[in-house]
């Protein structure tokens, strides 16, 4: 497994420690090409120069060395109070985690409590909410939001939380207003950040939150280093992100960042160890695809993609073997123009993806909705700018179906490919649900997920086999849904299963000869066994270890190993058959 050079950390303020270790992870009605087209490439119109600098900050112009004759110092006192209002606006999120043992799954951990920022935005069609970070208040089972100036504290609800994007939206009923009067005046003095468009390169921006350091609102200028695919270190994912030169601290995650017009342009959420004056921030079209995900399906569900494995194609000589020309007729429609044919290649396509059975293995991909794939797997953005493919089929919803223009067999041809959401074998997150596990005398069992191999080291540079074999199953495809990697996590020592206590971190293949496809599936086969014994095959096929239990005794030693470790129940699933 890959990691970064320099590991990504999630800005949340944590009593022990400031920083958390990135890992890599594998990943309605039909809408016109043009539409779509339209949404990824916004109008980035100028800003407007409302706002002057003093002193670090961005401030409404001062009218004691304004002109007479300017007629716009007439607003400053308008200007000034939308200041004011958007820095009351930015909230001081507490929040209390009790996240789950992934080793010891009928566990938690000892609580711990962190501190973050957020911000009021109104929604459409839910009214006024709190938006932050998703790490911000993972496993939180207490959330609160403070505001500017104030002591009072107000609890929240986490409403929607969107993992891959590292969003997270909070209802707060005692402070937000719902879409009526209240009268209440705290609540009606509320003011809801407006989104702003996706900023230009060097365009100066300013980040608000409550970052370590201090406990009064901060705000930090900087300017817009670069835009393109990045990896979320909350989900592992790749969306557009955008990086700053100014510091995201501890603290700062959830925090808006706003252009000269105090528009929101995007969301603070992940910084780089031992590199200074690097931030990443979530740009505003990924904000405005959760909102838009959340609002037509009354709650998060996720970002699409293709579910295929590409191959560059740089390299003449496969080129030429794929009988791809020096040029092909332009696929922008005007047939008289001609380009250099580009593209890159499918190796590999994955079970649940919408495009089986619409692409093949070799097939070319030279455009999706009209836009020119490059051989570098790139597709223009902005001008100079090229952004990764996947990219663009983040910014679409699961329905929508991408035109793909292909070159199968020395022709060029159209495909249209639904999108779906497609989910990982080895999941990312269990979305704030304890993990799963199955016990079965004094064997514990549980899902394979990226949280267990965290608990477990496996991206430091030592770990066993049985880890390391594990660690190649994350980028493993999906077959069907609800798939799970079944892994023995550790035995839990009882006379019937004397000789195997040091068993730990194997993959499950097989029980009594029959293929396992889940928890839920091994505790049927289980119930459903018949004769004397158990037989449990772990991998790999040939060579792996085999192991035989009193099936007539389990129960008993079941019950007697829950007893004595305190363990409620002997199982939890997520998935049925």
């Amino acid at each position: 497994m890959l990691r970064l050079t320099a590991s990504i950390f999630l800005s949340c303020v944590l009593p022990t420690t400031f920083s958390f270790t990135s890992w890599r992870h594998p990943k309605t009605k039909v809408g016109s090409s043009s539409s779509k087209c339209q949404d990824f490439y916004p109008d980035s119109s100028p800003l407007l120069a409302t706002i002057v600098e003093k002193d670090g900050l961005f401030w409404p112009s001062s009218s004691d060395n304004a002109d007479p004759h300017d007629c716009s110092n007439d607003n400053s006192e308008e200007e000034e109070n939308v200041l004011s209002q958007t820095l009351d606006s930015v909230l001081k999120v507490y929040a209390t985690h009790s996240e789950p043992d992934f080793l010891i799954p009928w566990q938690k951990r000892h609580q711990t409590t962190s501190t973050s920022s957020g911000f009021v935005i109104d929604v459409p069609g839910l009214g006024f909410r709190v938006m932050t970070n998703a790490h911000s208040v993972e496993y939180g089972s207490v959330v609160q939001v403070q505001r500017r100036g104030e002591d009072e504290k107000y609890e929240a609800v986490v409403e929607a939380v969107g993992n891959e994007c590292d969003l997270a939206l909070l209802r707060v009923d005692s402070l937000l207003p719902s879409g009526s009067d209240s009268g209440d005046e705290s609540v009606d003095s509320m003011y809801a950040l407006p989104l702003g468009s996706l900023p230009s390169l060097q365009d100066e921006v300013e980040v608000l939150g409550y970052p370590a350091g201090g406990d009064s609102l901060c705000v930090t200028k900087g300017v817009v280093s670069r835009i393109e695919m990045q990896e979320y270190a909350q989900a592992g994912s790749s969306l557009l992100a955008m990086q700053i030169d100014a510091a995201i601290n501890p603290g700062n995650s959830g925090g808006p960042v706003v252009n000269e017009d105090l528009e929101v342009i995007g969301v603070a959420f992940q910084g780089l160890d031992e590199v200074e004056n690097c931030g990443y921030v979530v740009p505003v079209s990924v904000v405005r695809h959760f909102l838009e995900d959340v609002r037509r399906n009354s709650g998060y569900t996720g970002f699409c993609q293709l579910g295929i494995d590409i191959c560059f194609l740089e390299n003449q000589s496969f080129r030429k073997f794929l009988k791809l020309g020096n040029d092909v007729a332009s696929i922008n429609g005007d047939r008289s123009r001609r380009r250099r044919s580009t593209g890159v290649m499918v190796r590999s396509i994955a079970p649940t993806s919408g495009a089986l059975g619409k692409l093949q293995n070799m097939d070319v991909i030279m455009a999706v909705d009209g836009i020119p794939v490059g051989g570098d797997g790139k597709i223009p953005f902005r001008r100079g700018e090229r952004v990764d493919l996947p990219c663009y089929i983040s910014s679409l919803f699961e329905g929508d179906v991408a035109q793909i223009t292909i070159w199968r067999n020395g022709k060029e041809m159209d495909v249209a490919v639904p999108l779906k959401r497609i989910q990982s074998l080895v999941p990312s997150h269990f979305h704030n649900k304890p993990p799963p596990f199955l016990i079965c005398s004094g064997f514990v069992f549980t899902a394979l997920s990226v949280p267990y191999l965290e608990a477990k080291d496996a991206w430091d540079d030592y770990y066993s086999d049985n880890v390391s074999y594990l660690l190649g199953l994350v980028h493993a495809p999906l077959k069907q849904p609800g798939d799970e990697v079944v892994v023995l996590s550790q035995v839990l020592a009882h006379k019937a299963n004397l000789g195997y206590e040091h068993f730990m971190d194997l993959h499950l293949l097989e029980f009594n000869g029959v293929e396992v496809r889940c928890l839920k599936h091994l505790q049927q086969l289980i119930t459903e066994s018949a004769g004397p014994f158990m037989t449990f095959q772990f991998a790999p096929k040939e060579g792996g270890r085999f192991i035989v239990l009193d099936r007539e005794n389990n129960d008993e030693a079941t019950r007697d190993v829950c007893a004595e470790h305190s363990i409620g129940t002997p199982f939890l699933f997520h998935t049925e058959l």
